[in-house]
C-alpha cells in the first residue's frame, strides 16, 4: 500500500510539474535606455515544452503603460517595424526575441530604469494561463 501511495503521489507531482513548466524563459533582458526614454526594448527566448502550440496574447507590467510584440523587418535596404497581436510558440519549440528580430516594446516606464534593476513582466496565454518573470535591465548588447 505504501508503495502504491508513493507511486501515485510521484505520478501526480510529475504531472503537475510538467503542466506548470510548459513554458520556460531563457536569456531575458531589457535594454537600458536614457532616463527620459519613453520606450524600452525587451528580449528573451520563450521555450514551449509541451506537445501543443502556445499562443501568448499579452505581456504586462506595472512599470509600463503597455507592452507590444514587434518585429524588425528588413526589405530593400530599409528597416521597418511590424506589430503582432500575439506570439505563437510551436509545440516543443521556441521563439527568440532578439535585437534585429522579434522583440517586446515596453512603453512609458513609470520611472527611470538602469542596468541592475529588475522588472516583473506577466505573460498571458490564449487559455488565460499567466506567468510572471523578473527580467534584468542590462547595458545594451548590440
Amino acid at each position: 500500500m505504501l508503495i502504491a501511495t508513493t507511486l501515485a503521489f510521484s505520478l501526480l507531482y510529475t504531472a503537475l510539474s510538467h503542466a506548470d513548466s510548459a513554458i520556460n524563459i531563457d536569456d531575458a533582458w531589457i535594454a537600458e535606455a536614457p532616463p527620459n526614454a519613453r520606450v524600452m526594448v525587451g528580449y528573451m527566448t520563450i521555450n514551449n515544452n509541451s506537445v501543443q502550440a502556445i499562443e501568448i496574447i499579452k505581456a504586462s507590467s506595472n512599470i509600463y503603460s503597455s507592452i507590444e510584440f514587434h518585429e524588425t523587418v528588413h526589405k530593400d535596404g530599409m528597416a521597418s517595424m511590424r506589430r503582432y497581436d500575439s506570439l505563437q510558440v510551436p509545440a516543443n519549440g521556441s521563439v527568440q526575441l532578439k535585437p534585429g528580430g522579434k522583440h517586446m516594446m515596453l512603453f512609458n516606464p513609470k520611472k527611470a530604469l538602469k542596468a541592475g534593476d529588475k522588472v516583473a513582466i506577466t505573460l498571458t496565454t490564449k487559455d488565460k494561463t499567466s506567468m510572471t518573470i523578473n527580467i534584468n535591465v542590462e547595458k545594451a548588447k548590440f
